[in-house]
């Protein structure tokens, strides 16, 4: 992706919480959406707390965009709501191991915890590494693009239906949908956050 655009300086967290809201523009979500067949309908929103805690910094955020895919069966666009809770703890980068090239790979959680605080995040930030995605930010900021973006593919689903109409050709079954198993394998590096988005919506529910 090119310049970030969710970033939130350390120094603003040194006198406490700091809550930060952007809208998703269209070219922001097109550049993330990258290598799938959603497009977006429209801005996006994320908006986050963020806390540092000695050197590291616990994100607790919301992310919502609106995307069309096309529909198994007939390719014709269907219209998704995407929103997903995002918490992740972030601990400095290694300095001595020269740039970072890339993600690092994540812990998942390990055990189920109480439930992150969503909107206006009032309760108290303790959360432990098992309830938390862990990973790294580097330099004097926090960069939340990459995070948000890997959160937003895992809400994407693996075979999207569109409901067909009442007078869909009498006597005609549809085609068959594809065989999901192929594209429903979660790309490896992405298998840690699918555990922790997974996790957040076993207690949202």
């Amino acid at each position: 992706m090119s310049k970030p655009l969710l970033v939130v300086p350390i120094a603003d967290l040194e006198q406490g919480p700091k809550s930060v809201e952007w809208a998703l523009g269209e070219a922001w979500l097109s550049r993330a959406l990258e290598g799938t067949d959603a497009k977006p309908v429209g801005p996006g929103r994320f908006e986050a707390r963020l806390t540092k805690t000695g050197k590291e910094v616990l994100v607790q955020g919301q992310a919502q965009a609106t995307v069309t895919v096309p529909d198994a069966r007939t390719l014709e666009p269907v219209e998704l709501g995407l929103e997903c809770e995002i918490c992740l703890m972030l601990a400095p980068a290694p300095t001595n191991v020269g740039p970072k090239r890339g993600r690092q790979p994540r812990k998942g959680p390990e055990k189920a915890g109480d439930k992150p605080a969503s909107r206006g995040w009032t309760q108290d930030p303790e959360l432990s590494a098992e309830e938390a995605g862990r990973d790294t930010y580097s330099g004097d900021d926090v960069v939340l693009d990459g995070f948000v973006r890997e959160f937003l593919l895992l809400e994407l689903p693996m075979v999207a239906h569109k409901d067909l109409p009442a007078d869909h050709a009498p006597g005609i079954a549809p085609p068959p949908a594809p065989d999901p198993e192929p594209s429903g394998r979660i790309d490896p590096r992405l298998a840690p956050l699918a555990a922790i988005a997974e996790r957040l919506r076993e207690r949202k529910n």
